[in-house]
């Protein structure tokens, strides 16, 4: 081993080498000097513009929400103004005058003139421009909009908005432009009404916003770093008269409170604060250039980029002067460790300091002085590792058997249903893949007291195949089912052949355990190796597997069994059937004949008590023999002997037919009768009985549940098939009982959960029906609305 180390070291090369230690050490430096400066940097600079950009939206929030109060402050105040003028009796006085409605009444005499009252008006509205000079006009309207005053120039209402302004009923405030410059303004309106609150007149006035914008711009306190300006519906900004659009003013137009970074009109970055005014619909906007808000952060990113540059020229220099006292030890270290690769174990490097170099070059020498220890004992330890490799390889093939073994058994339970042919399977398989010298599977017998042997594989140590044994024998057969856990146990059996000597064989005995039950136990011996846990818990699968193997052999014997009987059951019933029907039929058509005669008079005469009970006999014995038929009809098409005459049908004749004879089931009834077919119907191919039959039992249904309204019959083509339903306005039928109803002697309910007369085979019997012609029925029903009975035939029926 030696030998061979030194061989291949003595190709590296030893003189010359000078690695690139320095320059790692140099850029490490740098790297260590210029990441953290410059991402201290860069998080002070992103730090600085954001607090920046917090202050100033604080500021601008503050300014929106003052300004906010002001402009509502400075609204209400001039509402009120005009408020307080038309609640003088004066006014009303006036306007009452000069409109010519009550002329001379008080408190003006007689001889006060029009003109006096005129001028009286005049004064007070004067009064008002002057004590607020931002009402630019004041109009004294009457009750029908007529001007009757005007004071203040220089606005033109059009048309238009004069007459929606003397329409108002109420108080109203409306933005509007004072003039054909940009001058923005509110009208106000005031309703004048009298002592009974009738309206007499109306006051309305034009107010600037001028003066308001000028002082909510020197309120703000921005002066030349921002501005607040308004901003209305149509998107025009006041006072400077463009199209202003942004998504903070869009975001405020429709009621949000917005604080963020937009850009403004003129397409300048801005940080701004954006509210909506709802009473007098405008947006209320205060920006702030970031040129300006971010001036100072420029400032301070040029100062921290300077000083990251000088930080990086001292630390470069400061670096190279470093790492070369620190690469010069460390290539004298690298040569003398070269040495030792080679083979030189007798080489020392000296030591010449007591910092972390000095450390290594004695760890150095330290291993040159354990190398030749660890060459001696290395072939030693390759051999104990080779050894352990093997084993570990032989228990991975082992544990590689015993999982094929577990999936051959896994693929005999789902395969194999007889339990004796499964059981010697699995034994010759637990047996011959997981190289045990015995396997054999036991099972508890009905009196729970003995164990029978059902499949053994290898030398029987118990008893022999089909033998029975006490549940108390002693050994770990006997406890692993008192116990119902697996036990493991090793025992010495002598050997017979050659001088006397025994073998220690090992035991492992598993309960089929299935809930409560043990259906027996799986026994597994071993004469060559230990079982470890590994192997008893490869074994409880297979353990598990045999148990739900023999359950399922049970559970299908007992299965079988079941449907032998239920075969049986069914070829009882349908003789029963057919030999009652038939026995019931022969009477049944006598007395039938005989009550018909009766009725007739062919007899003699009847009282009406003679007639009335003769007349329920023949009708039950019509309804039983009915039922009997029905009977037999089912019982033809269970066994496949219903066979259909399938013949050209006219369908419109048809249901023209079975009306009139249902036109006797609601002779006695408030019932109408319609019909609506096609006039182009196709022909059918269909069994004009069996089809008259469905026919007459849906209209039967229909009449028995419908005391009063209107029973329907359609008949349309549909693509491929012609659809034949019968509507009624009865009692309907529940959701849950749709698809119950078709099946035999079921029947849906009506009110208080009664079940109606009948068998419940009518439906039955006509589903068969349609369906043996390839067609389909339904019902579309709720409760109280009535009931659809649908069936489909197609036009390619079979022949």
């Amino acid at each position: 081993m030696m030998a061979s180390g030194s061989a291949e070291n003595s190709s590296i090369p030893t003189t010359g080498m000078r690695g690139g230690l320095g320059r790692s050490l140099l850029t490490a430096f740098l790297i260590l000097a210029i990441v953290p400066l410059s991402a201290m940097s860069w998080f002070s600079t992103r730090r600085a513009r954001h607090d920046i950009q917090d202050e100033v939206t604080a500021k601008l929030s503050a300014v929106a929400a003052m300004m906010d109060v002001q402009v509502q402050q400075w609204t209400d105040d001039h509402v009120a103004t005009l408020a307080f003028l038309v609640d003088l009796p004066s006014v009303e006085w006036g306007v009452r005058y000069i409109s010519g409605d009550g002329a001379g009444d008080e408190p003006y005499p007689e001889t006060y003139s029009e003109h006096e009252a005129r001028e009286t008006l005049r004064y007070q509205l004067e009064s008002v421009r002057t004590g607020a000079p931002a009402f630019r006009r004041l109009v004294l309207l009457d009750a029908a909009g007529n001007v009757l005053l005007a004071v203040g120039g220089g606005i033109s209402p059009t048309i238009d908005e004069l007459g929606a302004l003397s329409r108002a009923q109420h108080e109203m405030l409306r933005f509007v432009a004072l003039g054909s410059g940009t001058e923005a303004g509110l009208v106000v309106v005031e309703p004048i009404v009298d002592s009974e609150q009738e309206l007499i007149g109306r006051l309305v006035g034009w107010i600037s916003l001028a003066d308001l914008i000028d002082g909510l711009q020197e309120a703000s306190g921005l002066e030349g770093q921002g501005r607040v300006y308004l901003v209305n519906d149509d998107g025009v900004a006041f006072p400077q008269g463009v199209v202003a659009s942004s998504t903070g003013i869009e975001g405020a137009r429709i009621g949000q409170r917005m604080e963020r970074l937009d850009v403004d009109y003129e397409g300048t970055p801005v940080i701004g604060a954006y509210r909506w005014l709802p009473r007098l619909g405008l947006v209320l906007v205060a920006e702030q250039p970031q040129e300006t808000a971010f001036a100072s952060t420029d400032t301070l990113t040029a100062t921290v980029i300077g000083a990251t540059l000088i930080v990086a020229l001292i630390t470069a220099i400061i670096a190279a002067v470093v790492t070369r006292q620190i690469t010069r030890p460390v290539v004298q270290l690298t040569e003398s460790a070269l040495s030792i690769a080679k083979g030189d174990l007798t080489q020392q490097v000296p030591v010449r300091s007591r910092d972390e170099i000095g450390i290594l070059a004695y760890v150095f020498n330290h291993m040159t002085a354990e190398l030749k220890a660890l060459y001696d004992d290395l072939e030693e330890k390759v051999q104990q590792r080779t050894t352990m490799l093997q084993k570990a390889n032989y228990q991975i093939q082992r544990r590689a058997l015993q999982m094929q073994a577990s999936l051959e058994v896994g693929q005999a339970v789902t395969s194999i249903l007889d339990p004796d042919q499964l059981l010697d399977q699995v034994v010759q398989v637990v047996k011959s893949r997981f190289v045990y010298s015995y396997a054999a599977v036991y099972t508890t017998n009905h009196d729970e007291e003995t164990l029978q042997l059902r499949a053994a594989a290898g030398e029987p140590t118990y008893a022999a195949n089909g033998d029975q044994i006490s549940v108390d024998v002693p050994g770990p057969v006997g406890e692993a089912l008192r116990k119902r856990e697996a036990m493991v146990e090793s025992h010495s059996v002598p050997i017979k052949v050659g001088p006397p000597r025994s073998q220690t064989y090992y035991e492992v005995a598993l309960p089929l355990c299935l809930g409560e039950r043990t259906l027996g136990v799986l026994d597994v011996q071993s004469g060559e190796e230990e079982l470890d846990q590994d192997d008893v818990s490869v074994l409880k699968n297979v353990a598990h597997q045999i148990t739900i193997a023999l359950e399922n052999a049970r559970a299908y014997a007992v299965e079988r069994e079941a449907v032998e009987r239920l075969k049986e059951l069914d070829r009882s019933k349908r003789r029963f059937l057919a030999s009652m029907s038939h026995e019931l039929r022969t009477p049944l058509t006598n007395i039938i004949g005989f009550s018909r005669l009766m009725l007739k008079g062919v007899e003699g005469p009847l009282t009406d008590q003679q007639e009335g009970d003769l007349e329920i006999i023949y009708q039950d014995s019509q309804h039983l023999l009915g039922l009997i038929n029905d009977l037999l009809d089912i019982s033809q098409i269970e066994a496949g002997l219903m066979e259909l005459e399938f013949q050209d049908v006219d369908l419109a004749e048809l249901i023209h037919s079975v009306m009139a004879t249902a036109s006797a089931l609601v002779s006695d009834k408030e019932v109408t009768l319609r019909q609506d077919v096609e006039g182009d119907l196709p022909v059918v191919r269909a069994d004009v009985a069996r089809l008259r039959q469905v026919l007459v039992q849906l209209l039967a249904n229909a009449t028995k549940f419908t005391e009063a309204g209107t029973i329907t019959v359609e008949a349309w083509r549909a693509e491929d098939e012609v659809r034949v339903s019968v509507s009624d306005t009865g009692v309907g039928i529940r959701p849950e009982d749709h698809e119950r109803i078709f099946a035999q002697f079921e029947q849906g309910t009506i009110a208080d959960d009664r079940r109606p007369e009948g068998a419940g085979l009518g439906l039955a019997l006509s589903k068969e029906f349609v369906e043996m012609h390839g067609g389909e029925i339904w019902v579309e029903s709720e409760p109280g609305q009535g009931s659809t009975f649908t069936f489909s035939l197609p036009l390619n029926s079979p022949n």
